[in-house]
């Protein structure tokens, strides 16, 4: 459990380096900003609006060109957007300005760190460093470059933030960061006891309460969690991370019904950020199954942003779940040309899936077969399962020898249920092989003695078997169905006509007419306009 709980905060903590936690410890640390329309750029960037945050800073620097740090923090936006060789230009571009950027340095320092030259990053820290000995900002920033990063490093990170940390302990963001290098180490006890620490230093600061609800989201204790991030929107209500934590506890609980507005939320504060669009719209299918909306929310940001291919996966699933088959597979193609233009992109078993359900309905058979293969190849396991569903799906579309075909494949990597078997007694029957269908059926009334359509499709399959009649084969399988099905004679009525017809007609070509009158009476009373046997009758009475 603790390695899952470790797993999945590193990897929080990877990704919240970049979402800009160093600009919540400038902005919380006190520097002095000089400029509202940098503090506006911060706020953006603290918010993921990356564009708005891109902007912000370039026009910053197009007016103040002489300034390194507009250049650091267009690194720093790069950065966040893991365009790696854009932020190390922007950082180089900041320390040619001014030799004296030690943010620069840090920002290249990091760089160096996520290639793993380690020897070149410190060269870069060691020179930020240089004369900043009791400069406690300076230092939690190489701190802080050592535990967010792509190869977290929590012993090197923790030598510098508690130097941070004793220089100035006042400050509540230097101990929110060693309770983060603590949880990286697994040492959950003092990474919750840093947390708390924060708190006494400053109880408005919402960081400390979003780092809590991890904590406590780690445990599972989903309710707690959710009460600490309410505590952080409460102090900032434009909090970005902090609705982006929620809604993904809210799912995770399975709180479904309060995710939107908190995920709607979490979007408007992230302004252009498209992947905040992205996880809109794969919730509004995933998890909500508000399909049209999914839809016109992802052809909008298709529209804008035409490169966000796995906006198709969401749209390929919508209109399959509203049986829109044409447009679901129009985008399942959509999506794997994307994937195949591109190797680094990744396909799911879903995706073939629902590529496979529209092929299927449209009767594109051939590629439905590839494609639930290439779904077993994902997920062998799966193989009876999906054997299972190519089955029902060719009976659906009434191709009744390739239905056959998959029942059998299936039956031989795991025992058909009672289902399958009389579906597969079907398609027998419908191809004409009535032997083969009786015995289908034959086995489902083994498990099933009470199943009254088993019976009745017996009945039929032995009627076919018995030229005009003559053996009364399917005798005592109408005679069984009639004794199940006429305890409810008016929802049963048309098959109980079909097997009283049988009955009183068997009887008739033995010329036993007073049994065979009954039944044609009973067709009467169930059905008063069937001339039929009204003739029937009319002639057995002698009339």
């Amino acid at each position: 459990m603790k390695n899952a709980i470790f797993a999945s905060f590193k990897n929080n903590l990877v990704s919240m380096n970049k979402k800009i936690l160093l600009y919540l410890f400038f902005s919380i640390s006190g520097i002095s900003l000089t400029s509202q329309s940098l503090q506006i750029g911060i706020q953006m960037l603290q918010n993921e609006n990356y564009n708005g945050a891109l902007q912000a800073f370039s026009k910053l620097n197009a007016s103040d060109p002489k300034n390194p740090i507009y250049p650091y923090y267009i690194g720093e936006v790069h950065y966040a957007m893991e365009n790696n060789s854009a932020a190390q230009s922007s950082y180089q571009a900041g320390l040619n300005i001014s030799s004296k950027c030690d943010e620069c340095k840090i920002g290249l320092g990091k760089i160096e760190l996520d290639k793993g030259n380690v020897t070149e990053a410190e060269k870069y820290f060691d020179s930020a460093l240089k004369g900043n000995s009791k400069n406690h900002r300076i230092i939690a920033m190489v701190g802080d470059a050592w535990l967010f990063g792509r190869n977290p490093q929590p012993v090197k990170a923790l030598e510098y933030l508690t130097k941070a940390r004793d220089l100035d302990p006042k400050i509540a963001t230097y101990w929110i960061h060693m309770g983060d290098a603590q949880y990286v180490k697994k040492d959950l006890g003092s990474a919750m006891t840093a947390y708390e620490t924060a708190v006494e230093k400053d109880k408005n600061d919402p960081e400390t309460y979003l780092k809590m609800a991890k904590i406590w989201a780690a445990g599972n204790k989903y309710d707690l969690g959710i009460e600490n991030l309410e505590k952080a929107i409460a102090l900032k209500p434009d909090y970005a991370l902090a609705y982006k934590e929620l809604y993904e506890q809210l799912i995770r609980n399975k709180n479904y019904n309060k995710v939107i507005p908190v995920l709607e939320k979490y979007v408007a504060l992230t302004g252009d950020d498209v992947d905040a669009k992205v996880r809109l719209i794969k919730f509004l299918c995933f998890q909500a199954k508000d399909y049209e909306r999914a839809i016109s929310e992802g052809i909008k940001v298709l529209n804008a942003h035409p490169e966000q291919y796995t906006i198709h996966r969401w749209l390929a699933w919508s209109y399959g779940e509203l049986e829109n088959y044409q447009e679901s597979y129009n985008q399942s193609k959509l999506l794997m040309d994307a994937i195949l233009q591109d190797t680094s992109r990744k396909s799911f078993s879903s995706d073939f899936e629902y590529l496979a359900k529209a092929s299927m309905k449209l009767k594109k058979y051939e590629e439905a077969d590839i494609a639930y293969g290439k779904v077993i190849e994902f997920e062998p396991s799966r193989a009876p399962e999906i054997y299972g569903l190519l089955a029902k799906s060719y009976y659906d579309e009434k191709n009744y020898a390739k239905s056959s075909e998959w029942y059998l494949k299936k039956s031989q990597s795991q025992p058909l249920n009672h289902t399958e078997q009389y579906y597969l007694g079907l398609s027998k029957y419908y191809m004409g092989e009535f032997k083969l269908a009786d015995s289908s059926f034959a086995i489902v009334l083994i498990a099933t003695p009470n199943y009254a359509q088993g019976w009745l499709w017996r009945a039929r399959s032995n009627t076919s078997l018995d030229s005009a009649q003559l053996q009364g084969l399917a005798k005592p399988h109408y005679e069984k169905y009639v004794e199940i099905a006429s305890t409810d004679p008016e929802r049963n009525k048309k098959y109980l006509i079909e097997s009283y017809r049988y009955l009183g007609t068997y009887f008739v070509q033995r010329e036993e007419n007073n049994a065979a009158l009954p039944f044609f009476e009973k067709i009467k009373a169930l059905d008063p306009a069937d001339k039929e046997a009204e003739f029937a009758i009319k002639i057995l009475k002698g009339k």
